[in-house]
Formats: structure tokens, sequence, C-alpha cells
């Protein structure tokens, strides 16, 4: 059984979630709600979920496309670091862009939080069974068929 998930080309999920980014950043309304405050720090919640999927999607685009081999710790802290910057670019440009903005750094911090737990996460709780979906899913494709010869193991005698 194919995944849905290999059907994807790389890089689609990171510029879709980059759109959904811009879009939440720059939006004077994005929802609608006449009042962002609905309770205490919902907009650092709102950062911090945003975020959190962020990180999610950029590093599982990243998985994804280093199959059948593992992906590399040292890149997904590179991906989730990456990613809490991009918040903090995010506030510097709404700042740059509104006069009417005052910076927060609280929203960075939840940012931050959020592409901290996203690693997390993934690392230890959603790589595996990901993993372990995905390989079986693509183990019979044809670009993963490698032809492996077999060792001979002779005996040489004296």
């Amino acid at each position: 059984m194919k995944s849905f998930l290999l059907a994807i080309p790389k890089g689609v999920p990171t510029i879709i979630m980059l759109a959904v980014i811009l879009f939440f950043t720059f939006h004077p309304n994005p929802l609608g709600i006449k009042s962002l405050r609905i309770f205490p720090y919902a907009e650092q919640v709102g950062h911090f979920v945003l975020y959190f999927f962020a990180a999610l999607v950029f590093i599982l685009d990243y998985a994804k496309s280093r199959l059948p081999h593992h992906s590399k710790l040292n890149k997904e802290i590179a991906i989730a670091t990456v990613t809490a910057v991009l918040s903090f670019i995010m506030e510097l440009g709404l700042m740059i862009a509104t006069n009417g903005y005052n910076y927060d750094i609280s929203n960075v911090f939840a940012a931050s939080l959020g592409a901290l737990l996203a690693f997390l996460f993934y690392h230890y709780w959603l790589y595996h069974p990901l993993r372990h979906y995905l390989y079986h899913s693509v183990q019979h494709h044809w670009r993963y068929q490698h032809k492996r010869k077999k060792k001979k193991y002779r005996r040489f005698k004296l």
C-alpha cells in the first residue's frame, strides 16, 4: 500500500506552511475576530501553535526526503532553530510594515518554545512510527530497490 505522504512532492509542504505563516502574520484580522484577546495570552498561544506545526511540517518534509535513510539529528535541530528565528524575523517585519504594532518578546518566546517542542515531539514520539509507516510503503518502490550483492564466504585451503 502506497503512502499518501509520498505522493506530495518535496518542498511543497514547506512552501504551503510559509504561506500560512505569512498570511497569519501580515493579515490584520486573519480569523475575523473583533478582538484577539479571547483569553489572557491568546496571542502567545496562537504563536505557539502556529510555529509548533510549522516546525513539525518542516522537519517531516526533511525526514521524508531522506527516505529510506535516517534523518540527521543535527539537521532536525537546525530546522527547529530556523523556525524559531523565522518567528523573530516575522515579528521584526510586522513591526516595520505596520506603524501601530508594538514588538512583544513573549510572542517570539512562545513561537520558539513551540518550535522546540515540535522537535522533541517528532524526535521522541513520532520518529519511529512515522519512519516505520513510510519506509514500509516505499521499500517496494522501484526507486528504492537496490540490487545488493550477497557476500560470499570462501574458505581458503592452505
